[in-house]
């Protein structure tokens, strides 16, 4: 097949999702079907995979986005039990004591907080946006903003597997890997508060909490740089840990900015009698927090290696499903966060829940919300799965590509097309792209940074560039894309009941995404050449 029609067939499913949802303003979950569809029909008719392959791999994506959709579907379970008793609304109060600029807010939570929720396994991209719609944010700020939150230190969410994952699976050198990725980290965690800033009110917005969002920015990502140096002398393990303890330096900065600035961290009393009249007014701040507290607690606590291991060995052979002899998906249920979440739902919902009958609405608003974007989550997964299964044919029940098919598989003709046209000089600069493109399409920077990583080490071996680098850009650029990735954003949109709003976000994101992953692409072109 010649190489530029190889190319535009590869890369067309993406295009298509992201016209649907730009420029005809459809679903995330109609485009992630059709794009789905879309895919596999390409991969049979073009390159070279059977339908079997093609469905086994759909199958595999499922099974793979557990850690997403599993996470959408009891996030939102969770969300909606907090907004329907008032506990969102008493959280609300709380806040409104701590932060009475909306710059503040934005920085505090969607930087700070957002960062550190993100480094331990929750999701702030259903946590945050009710919180965010009742500080008087707009819906499209209220969904935009906690995804773009998401991003500074993905490369370090969820207790690093978007990096220890690769690692572990291709015998990368850690250290290395994070102290590279840090690198990047100053400029792309400042850009991203100045970027939410823009999101949420404009060239306004920014003049206003410019110094708040560079303050932000700049201690998340320095503190990123000096923890990744520091904590191996703990255990590289540690390094696990380095968005929790940057996501706390950013809150402890921005409450230091007060006070420089003359202002008191605690602005005025909370009043209960005025949060919820319908029965919450009364409700402690312990019990509106208790879902995330025990949250919190249950990501801490399965982060330990000892009690990792033991609970990972309690569902035995379960935990694992072979698609083929040599792909087996391991679930780890006990070791998920979204396990945890249903727990820690199912145990705080006695001290919020009032009524059995409020127990069947709390139901009924989940079962509503919770579908779509949860099917999205999956389909976008099984997407990322088609294109990386392509080309592979079955060989004694093992997948593998036969000799010279792999240069038929689309991701890889995505990625050494580019190579190709652009060369060593230029494909540091346009690498990071296939980063933006890679969580775009799945959702995840770790399912990105595994797929993408043969790939980058032959282009980076053709050309002759250090591969480290690149991969470290990769994930920054990856990271990036949270903000306008469909399956997070969907995510974000169902927990305020604003599904088909996700066109008009990847719209106002995909500046600041692009923008930045172009800026991460100077970085390496410049590191690189040094």
């Amino acid at each position: 097949m010649e190489q530029l029609l190889a190319f535009i067939l590869a890369i067309l499913p993406i295009l298509f999702i992201f016209a649907g949802l730009v420029f005809f303003k459809k679903s995330g979950t109609y485009m992630g079907i059709a794009g789905w569809a879309l895919t596999v029909a390409i991969a049979v008719l073009f390159f070279g995979t059977s339908l079997d392959v093609a469905l086994r791999a759909s199958f595999a994506g499922i099974l793979s986005s557990f850690g997403i959709s599993l996470m959408v579907l009891f996030t939102i379970l969770q969300v909606t039990m907090m907004d329907m008793t008032g506990a969102i609304k008493r959280i609300t109060g709380f806040i409104k004591t701590i932060a009475a600029e909306k710059y503040e807010q934005v920085m505090i939570l969607n930087v700070g907080l957002g960062s550190l929720l993100v480094s331990i396994g929750a999701t702030p991209v259903t946590m945050l946006p009710p919180i965010m719609i009742a500080l008087g944010f707009s819906p499209l700020a209220a969904v935009a903003l906690p995804c773009l939150g998401y991003d500074p230190l993905t490369s370090f969410s969820l207790l690093a597997v978007p990096i220890t994952l690769p690692a572990q699976a291709f015998g990368l050198d850690l250290g290395l890997l994070s102290s590279n990725i840090s690198i990047f980290l100053p400029v792309v965690s400042t850009g991203l508060a100045l970027g939410m800033l823009w999101v949420a009110e404009g060239f306004d917005g920014v003049r206003k909490g410019f110094v708040p969002a560079v303050v932000a920015g700049l201690t998340l990502g320095i503190s990123a740089i000096v923890f990744v140096r520091l904590l191996p002398y703990i255990g590289v393990e540690f390094v696990q840990l380095v968005g929790v303890f940057s996501g706390l330096m950013a809150i402890i900065a921005l409450f230091s900015l007060r006070l420089v600035s003359g202002k008191p961290i605690i602005i005025k009393a909370a009043s209960d009698s005025t949060i919820s009249p319908d029965g919450g007014a009364r409700m402690p701040l312990r019990n509106a927090l208790l879902p995330w507290g025990l949250l919190i607690a249950f990501c801490i606590l399965i982060s330990i290696p000892f009690i990792s291991t033991m609970l990972h060995g309690i569902p035995g052979g379960l935990n694992k499903v072979a698609v083929y002899s040599n792909k087996v998906i391991d679930l780890k249920v006990l070791n998920q966060a979204y396990f945890w979440v249903l727990v820690s739902t199912v145990i705080s919902a006695p001290f919020l829940v009032k009524s059995k009958s409020q127990a069947r609405e709390v139901l009924k608003v989940w079962a509503r919300r919770a579908w779509s974007p949860t099917l999205a989550a999956a389909v976008f997964f099984a997407i990322a799965y088609v294109m990386d299964y392509s080309a592979q044919s079955v060989v004694d029940g093992a997948l593998a590509f036969a000799t010279g098919a792999i240069d038929l598989n689309m991701n890889a003709v995505i990625g050494l097309s580019l190579a190709a046209f652009f060369g060593a000089s230029a494909f540091p600069a346009v690498s990071p792209l296939l980063g933006l493109f890679g969580c775009f399409v799945s959702g995840s920077e770790a399912s990105s940074n595994v797929m993408f990583h043969g790939i980058l080490k032959k282009s980076t071996d053709v050309l002759d560039i250090d591969f480290m680098k690149v991969y470290a850009a990769h994930a920054v650029s990856g990271g990036i894309a949270s903000g306008i990735s469909p399956a997070k954003i969907v995510n974000a949109a169902a927990v305020i009941d604003r599904l088909g709003i996700e066109g008009e976000v990847i719209r106002k994101s995909a500046v600041v995404s692009i923008l930045l992953t172009l800026i991460v692409g100077a970085i390496l072109f410049v590191w690189i050449a040094l």
